[in-house]
Protein backbone atom coordinates (compact mmCIF):
# COMPACT_ATOMS: atom_id res chain seq x y z
CA UNK A 1 0.00 0.00 0.00
CA UNK A 2 1.17 3.60 -1.12
CA UNK A 3 2.49 6.07 1.95
CA UNK A 4 -0.04 8.83 2.64
CA UNK A 5 0.99 11.57 4.65
CA UNK A 6 -2.16 11.66 6.83
CA UNK A 7 -3.20 15.37 7.58
CA UNK A 8 -5.21 16.55 11.05
CA UNK A 9 -6.89 20.08 10.48
CA UNK A 10 -7.64 21.56 13.71
CA UNK A 11 -10.04 24.67 13.97
CA UNK A 12 -10.62 26.79 16.80
CA UNK A 13 -8.86 27.96 19.88
CA UNK A 14 -5.68 27.17 21.07
CA UNK A 15 -6.84 25.03 23.82
CA UNK A 16 -9.10 23.02 21.47
CA UNK A 17 -6.08 22.27 19.16
CA UNK A 18 -3.42 21.42 22.50
CA UNK A 19 -6.85 19.31 23.18
CA UNK A 20 -6.47 17.38 20.20
CA UNK A 21 -3.14 16.61 20.11
CA UNK A 22 -2.48 13.10 20.93
CA UNK A 23 -0.20 11.74 23.77
CA UNK A 24 3.03 11.34 21.99
CA UNK A 25 5.51 8.91 23.92
CA UNK A 26 9.30 9.62 24.74
CA UNK A 27 10.08 7.91 21.31
CA UNK A 28 8.31 10.06 19.34
CA UNK A 29 10.52 13.03 17.46
CA UNK A 30 7.88 15.67 17.46
CA UNK A 31 8.50 18.45 15.50
CA UNK A 32 8.03 22.36 15.14
CA UNK A 33 7.22 23.65 11.99
CA UNK A 34 9.12 26.89 12.35
CA UNK A 35 11.83 25.09 13.76
CA UNK A 36 12.11 23.15 10.51
CA UNK A 37 11.46 25.69 8.42
CA UNK A 38 14.70 27.65 9.78
CA UNK A 39 16.46 24.35 9.52
CA UNK A 40 15.31 22.86 6.27
CA UNK A 41 18.16 23.75 3.87
CA UNK A 42 20.05 21.67 6.29
CA UNK A 43 17.70 19.31 7.13
CA UNK A 44 17.21 18.31 3.46
CA UNK A 45 21.24 18.05 2.82
CA UNK A 46 21.32 15.15 5.56
CA UNK A 47 18.67 13.84 4.31
CA UNK A 48 16.14 14.51 7.58
CA UNK A 49 12.24 14.21 7.21
CA UNK A 50 9.72 15.11 10.40
CA UNK A 51 7.26 12.10 10.93
CA UNK A 52 5.45 13.95 12.96
CA UNK A 53 4.55 17.78 12.71
CA UNK A 54 2.97 20.46 14.37
CA UNK A 55 1.71 23.98 12.60
CA UNK A 56 0.37 26.25 15.07
CA UNK A 57 -1.76 29.08 13.69
CA UNK A 58 0.83 31.48 14.63
CA UNK A 59 3.42 30.18 12.74
CA UNK A 60 2.32 31.58 9.55
CA UNK A 61 3.24 34.69 10.96
CA UNK A 62 6.94 33.31 11.21
CA UNK A 63 7.39 32.76 7.57
CA UNK A 64 7.77 35.34 4.69
CA UNK A 65 4.86 36.44 3.22
CA UNK A 66 5.38 35.05 -0.69
CA UNK A 67 6.07 31.76 1.51
CA UNK A 68 2.30 31.77 2.03
CA UNK A 69 1.52 30.75 -1.71
CA UNK A 70 3.10 27.41 -1.44
CA UNK A 71 2.47 26.22 2.61
CA UNK A 72 1.40 23.10 1.16
CA UNK A 73 4.91 22.15 -0.88
CA UNK A 74 6.87 23.34 1.60
CA UNK A 75 5.36 20.78 4.39
CA UNK A 76 6.37 18.43 1.97
CA UNK A 77 9.38 19.11 2.04
CA UNK A 78 9.99 18.99 5.42
CA UNK A 79 8.01 15.88 6.34
CA UNK A 80 8.43 11.78 5.19
CA UNK A 81 5.75 10.65 3.20
CA UNK A 82 4.12 8.36 5.68
CA UNK A 83 3.99 11.40 8.22
CA UNK A 84 1.41 12.83 10.36
CA UNK A 85 0.86 16.49 10.32
CA UNK A 86 -1.15 18.52 12.95
CA UNK A 87 -2.50 21.55 11.37
CA UNK A 88 -4.23 24.66 13.34
CA UNK A 89 -6.97 26.75 11.99
CA UNK A 90 -4.92 26.69 8.01
CA UNK A 91 -5.10 29.69 5.59
CA UNK A 92 -7.86 29.74 3.01
CA UNK A 93 -4.57 28.52 0.71
CA UNK A 94 -3.13 26.08 2.37
CA UNK A 95 -6.72 24.36 3.23
CA UNK A 96 -7.42 24.71 -0.28
CA UNK A 97 -4.23 22.66 -1.17
CA UNK A 98 -4.83 19.99 1.12
CA UNK A 99 -8.51 19.41 0.09
CA UNK A 100 -7.46 18.97 -3.65
CA UNK A 101 -4.57 16.56 -2.82
CA UNK A 102 -7.14 14.57 -0.84
CA UNK A 103 -9.82 14.62 -3.43
CA UNK A 104 -6.70 13.09 -5.13
CA UNK A 105 -6.40 10.38 -3.13
CA UNK A 106 -3.03 11.45 -2.36
CA UNK A 107 -3.48 11.99 1.46
CA UNK A 108 -5.52 11.23 4.07
CA UNK A 109 -6.97 14.16 5.61
CA UNK A 110 -9.34 14.93 8.86
CA UNK A 111 -11.26 18.00 10.08
CA UNK A 112 -12.12 18.64 13.64
CA UNK A 113 -13.77 22.05 14.67
CA UNK A 114 -14.72 23.38 18.05
CA UNK A 115 -18.08 23.56 18.61
CA UNK A 116 -19.66 27.08 20.32
CA UNK A 117 -22.30 27.06 22.87
CA UNK A 118 -24.41 29.48 24.70
CA UNK A 119 -25.31 27.91 28.19
CA UNK A 120 -28.85 26.69 27.25
CA UNK A 121 -29.88 25.57 31.04
CA UNK A 122 -33.42 27.23 31.36
CA UNK A 123 -33.43 26.55 35.64
CA UNK A 124 -30.39 28.89 35.37
CA UNK A 125 -31.59 31.39 33.28
CA UNK A 126 -33.24 33.53 35.98
CA UNK A 127 -30.49 33.49 38.33
CA UNK A 128 -27.97 34.55 35.65
CA UNK A 129 -29.81 37.60 34.61
CA UNK A 130 -30.27 38.59 38.23
CA UNK A 131 -26.61 38.38 38.93
CA UNK A 132 -26.01 40.62 36.37
CA UNK A 133 -28.93 42.95 37.89
CA UNK A 134 -27.14 42.96 41.07
CA UNK A 135 -23.64 43.90 39.64
CA UNK A 136 -24.83 46.83 36.79
CA UNK A 137 -26.60 50.29 38.39
CA UNK A 138 -29.24 51.43 36.99
CA UNK A 139 -30.14 50.02 33.97
CA UNK A 140 -32.91 48.09 34.39
CA UNK A 141 -34.71 48.16 31.14
CA UNK A 142 -31.12 47.47 29.44
CA UNK A 143 -31.15 44.34 31.38
CA UNK A 144 -34.60 43.61 30.57
CA UNK A 145 -34.52 43.68 27.29
CA UNK A 146 -30.64 42.03 26.47
CA UNK A 147 -32.44 39.42 28.20
CA UNK A 148 -34.90 39.28 26.18
CA UNK A 149 -32.33 38.44 23.24
CA UNK A 150 -30.07 35.76 25.65
CA UNK A 151 -33.82 33.80 26.40
CA UNK A 152 -34.72 34.18 22.66
CA UNK A 153 -30.67 32.88 21.43
CA UNK A 154 -30.92 30.00 24.79
CA UNK A 155 -34.19 28.80 23.05
CA UNK A 156 -33.45 28.97 19.31
CA UNK A 157 -30.62 27.37 16.88
CA UNK A 158 -29.81 30.16 14.78
CA UNK A 159 -26.72 30.36 12.15
CA UNK A 160 -26.84 33.96 11.45
CA UNK A 161 -24.98 36.02 13.39
CA UNK A 162 -26.80 38.02 16.30
CA UNK A 163 -26.13 41.62 16.27
CA UNK A 164 -27.01 43.91 19.45
CA UNK A 165 -25.84 47.48 19.41
CA UNK A 166 -25.47 48.95 23.51
CA UNK A 167 -26.02 52.59 22.96
CA UNK A 168 -25.74 55.45 25.21
CA UNK A 169 -23.44 58.27 27.17
CA UNK A 170 -20.39 56.88 27.96
CA UNK A 171 -19.67 55.06 31.29
CA UNK A 172 -22.71 54.01 31.89
CA UNK A 173 -22.13 50.39 32.14
CA UNK A 174 -22.08 48.94 28.52
CA UNK A 175 -18.94 47.32 28.80
CA UNK A 176 -19.58 45.89 32.54
CA UNK A 177 -22.65 44.22 30.78
CA UNK A 178 -21.24 42.32 27.65
CA UNK A 179 -18.50 41.52 30.32
CA UNK A 180 -20.94 40.14 32.73
CA UNK A 181 -23.32 38.08 29.95
CA UNK A 182 -19.67 36.04 29.16
CA UNK A 183 -19.52 35.12 32.46
CA UNK A 184 -22.75 33.76 32.83
CA UNK A 185 -23.74 32.75 29.44
CA UNK A 186 -20.16 32.09 27.89
CA UNK A 187 -17.73 30.18 30.77
CA UNK A 188 -16.23 34.11 30.97
CA UNK A 189 -14.11 33.54 27.53
CA UNK A 190 -15.24 36.61 24.97
CA UNK A 191 -13.24 37.94 21.72
CA UNK A 192 -13.24 41.24 22.56
CA UNK A 193 -11.74 44.39 20.24
CA UNK A 194 -11.80 48.23 20.71
CA UNK A 195 -11.97 49.90 18.11
CA UNK A 196 -10.99 53.07 19.39
CA UNK A 197 -7.47 51.46 18.34
CA UNK A 198 -8.27 51.44 14.81
CA UNK A 199 -7.72 54.86 13.74
CA UNK A 200 -5.77 54.98 10.62
CA UNK A 201 -5.02 52.79 6.96
CA UNK A 202 -1.85 51.14 8.94
CA UNK A 203 -5.26 48.92 9.66
CA UNK A 204 -6.48 47.73 7.17
CA UNK A 205 -4.56 44.95 7.09
CA UNK A 206 -6.26 43.22 10.22
CA UNK A 207 -9.91 43.93 9.06
CA UNK A 208 -9.33 42.76 5.75
CA UNK A 209 -6.64 40.38 5.94
CA UNK A 210 -4.05 41.67 3.35
CA UNK A 211 -1.17 40.65 4.70
CA UNK A 212 -0.75 36.33 5.35
CA UNK A 213 1.94 36.73 7.66
CA UNK A 214 0.24 39.35 9.87
CA UNK A 215 -2.61 38.64 12.96
CA UNK A 216 -5.80 39.48 11.42
CA UNK A 217 -9.84 39.41 12.17
CA UNK A 218 -10.70 36.32 10.14
CA UNK A 219 -7.63 34.96 12.11
CA UNK A 220 -8.56 36.14 15.17
CA UNK A 221 -12.12 34.65 15.01
CA UNK A 222 -11.45 31.22 13.93
CA UNK A 223 -8.87 31.20 17.34
CA UNK A 224 -11.40 32.59 19.57
CA UNK A 225 -12.97 30.89 22.59
CA UNK A 226 -16.54 31.20 22.32
CA UNK A 227 -19.63 32.45 20.26
CA UNK A 228 -19.62 36.14 21.81
CA UNK A 229 -17.95 38.64 19.74
CA UNK A 230 -17.42 42.26 21.52
CA UNK A 231 -16.57 45.26 19.32
CA UNK A 232 -15.99 48.33 21.71
CA UNK A 233 -17.02 51.85 20.62
CA UNK A 234 -18.39 50.70 17.38
CA UNK A 235 -17.99 55.03 16.83
CA UNK A 236 -14.67 55.64 17.05
CA UNK A 237 -13.83 53.28 13.91
CA UNK A 238 -13.18 54.97 10.85
CA UNK A 239 -16.32 54.82 8.02
CA UNK A 240 -13.76 52.35 5.59
CA UNK A 241 -13.34 49.52 7.77
CA UNK A 242 -17.47 48.93 7.98
CA UNK A 243 -17.29 46.72 4.94
CA UNK A 244 -15.69 44.34 6.85
CA UNK A 245 -18.60 44.37 9.70
CA UNK A 246 -20.86 43.79 6.00
CA UNK A 247 -19.38 40.35 5.80
CA UNK A 248 -19.18 39.72 9.36
CA UNK A 249 -22.94 40.69 10.41
CA UNK A 250 -24.55 39.23 7.43
CA UNK A 251 -23.44 35.51 6.87
CA UNK A 252 -22.55 32.48 8.20
CA UNK A 253 -18.86 32.70 6.84
CA UNK A 254 -16.44 35.55 7.31
CA UNK A 255 -13.42 36.18 4.82
CA UNK A 256 -11.12 37.72 4.36
CA UNK A 257 -8.21 38.01 2.14
CA UNK A 258 -6.21 35.37 3.74
CA UNK A 259 -9.17 33.41 5.81
CA UNK A 260 -12.48 31.52 5.93
CA UNK A 261 -13.79 31.66 9.54
CA UNK A 262 -17.65 29.69 10.81
CA UNK A 263 -19.26 32.55 12.59
CA UNK A 264 -22.82 30.71 12.53
CA UNK A 265 -24.64 31.20 15.57
CA UNK A 266 -21.80 33.94 17.33
CA UNK A 267 -23.47 37.05 19.12
CA UNK A 268 -22.20 40.19 17.98
CA UNK A 269 -22.54 43.03 20.95
CA UNK A 270 -20.82 46.51 19.69
CA UNK A 271 -21.31 49.51 21.80
CA UNK A 272 -21.30 53.36 20.85
CA UNK A 273 -21.56 56.55 22.14
CA UNK A 274 -24.62 57.43 19.94
CA UNK A 275 -27.63 59.39 21.71
CA UNK A 276 -30.78 58.05 19.46
CA UNK A 277 -31.36 55.42 16.48
CA UNK A 278 -31.71 58.59 13.97
CA UNK A 279 -27.99 59.70 14.90
CA UNK A 280 -27.14 56.33 14.45
CA UNK A 281 -28.43 55.68 11.11
CA UNK A 282 -26.63 58.71 9.89
CA UNK A 283 -23.41 58.38 10.95
CA UNK A 284 -23.49 54.23 10.36
CA UNK A 285 -25.21 54.70 7.48
CA UNK A 286 -28.11 52.23 6.38
CA UNK A 287 -26.13 49.40 5.60
CA UNK A 288 -24.87 49.08 8.72
CA UNK A 289 -27.74 50.01 10.78
CA UNK A 290 -29.84 47.20 9.23
CA UNK A 291 -27.65 44.79 10.13
CA UNK A 292 -28.09 45.69 13.56
CA UNK A 293 -30.63 43.50 14.88
CA UNK A 294 -31.51 45.15 18.34
CA UNK A 295 -30.38 48.65 19.77
CA UNK A 296 -30.47 49.07 23.41
CA UNK A 297 -30.27 52.32 25.13
CA UNK A 298 -28.34 53.32 28.35
CA UNK A 299 -29.98 55.89 30.59
CA UNK A 300 -28.43 58.86 31.97
CA UNK A 301 -27.89 57.74 36.19
CA UNK A 302 -31.19 58.79 38.18
CA UNK A 303 -30.27 60.39 41.35
CA UNK A 304 -30.52 57.29 43.00
CA UNK A 305 -28.59 55.25 40.98
CA UNK A 306 -25.37 57.82 41.46
CA UNK A 307 -26.21 57.63 45.33
CA UNK A 308 -25.83 53.73 45.27
CA UNK A 309 -22.62 54.09 43.05
CA UNK A 310 -20.89 56.17 45.33
CA UNK A 311 -21.93 53.93 48.43
CA UNK A 312 -20.24 51.03 46.27
CA UNK A 313 -17.30 52.27 44.97
CA UNK A 314 -16.50 53.52 48.80
CA UNK A 315 -17.44 50.25 50.08
CA UNK A 316 -15.22 48.33 47.37
CA UNK A 317 -12.16 50.63 48.22
CA UNK A 318 -12.30 50.16 51.98
CA UNK A 319 -9.21 48.10 52.10
CA UNK A 320 -7.38 50.60 51.18
CA UNK A 321 -8.17 53.28 53.45
CA UNK A 322 -9.35 51.02 56.21
CA UNK A 323 -6.68 51.63 59.00
CA UNK A 324 -6.92 55.69 58.90
CA UNK A 325 -11.00 56.15 57.36
CA UNK A 326 -14.18 55.06 57.95
CA UNK A 327 -16.64 54.96 54.70
CA UNK A 328 -18.96 57.68 56.73
CA UNK A 329 -16.23 60.37 56.30
CA UNK A 330 -15.50 59.47 52.50
CA UNK A 331 -18.89 60.27 51.49
CA UNK A 332 -19.22 63.03 54.22
CA UNK A 333 -16.29 64.35 52.15
CA UNK A 334 -17.24 63.51 48.44
CA UNK A 335 -21.15 63.96 48.26
CA UNK A 336 -20.60 67.54 48.39
CA UNK A 337 -18.45 67.27 45.07
CA UNK A 338 -20.87 64.51 43.34
CA UNK A 339 -24.38 66.02 40.90
CA UNK A 340 -27.66 64.89 41.24
CA UNK A 341 -27.22 64.06 37.30
CA UNK A 342 -25.12 64.10 34.97
CA UNK A 343 -22.26 61.50 37.22
CA UNK A 344 -21.06 58.54 35.17
CA UNK A 345 -19.34 55.35 36.65
CA UNK A 346 -15.97 57.04 35.70
CA UNK A 347 -16.82 60.96 37.04
CA UNK A 348 -17.91 59.36 40.67
CA UNK A 349 -14.93 57.03 40.43
CA UNK A 350 -12.51 59.66 39.74
CA UNK A 351 -14.12 61.81 42.57
CA UNK A 352 -13.72 59.10 45.48
CA UNK A 353 -10.27 59.13 44.34
CA UNK A 354 -9.32 62.38 45.01
CA UNK A 355 -11.34 62.48 48.65
CA UNK A 356 -9.54 59.29 49.85
CA UNK A 357 -6.05 60.95 48.78
CA UNK A 358 -7.14 63.89 49.93
CA UNK A 359 -8.01 63.05 53.46
CA UNK A 360 -5.63 60.46 53.68
CA UNK A 361 -2.73 63.48 52.68
CA UNK A 362 -4.36 65.59 56.03
CA UNK A 363 -2.41 63.65 58.26
CA UNK A 364 0.53 64.30 56.62
CA UNK A 365 -0.38 67.91 56.87
CA UNK A 366 -1.25 67.64 60.56
CA UNK A 367 2.58 66.02 61.30
CA UNK A 368 4.35 68.40 58.66
CA UNK A 369 2.53 71.98 60.94
CA UNK A 370 3.65 69.82 64.44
Amino acid sequence: MEDKRKYHIIVGSKAFFDSKLPSFSEDDEVNAFLELVKLSDTAKQNHQYASILIVKNDNYHGIVEVAHDRLGPLIEDLTTDEAEIYIHNPPRVLKAYLEDQYRRDLIELEILCEEYEIKRDPDLFVDNINAISARIFGQQIAIEEISKSLWYLTNVKREKPYVIMLYGNSSLGKTELVREIAVMFFDGKCLEKHLSMFKNNNYSEYFFGDAPNRRSLGFDLLERESNLVFFDELDKCPEHFFSAFYTLFDNTQFKDATYDADVSGIVIILTSNYQTEEEMKKQLGLPIFYRIDKFIHFDDFSCETIYQIVQNEILARKEEYDSKLTPEMVYAAVSPLISTSGENARTIKYKVQQVIEELLFQDVLKKMSV
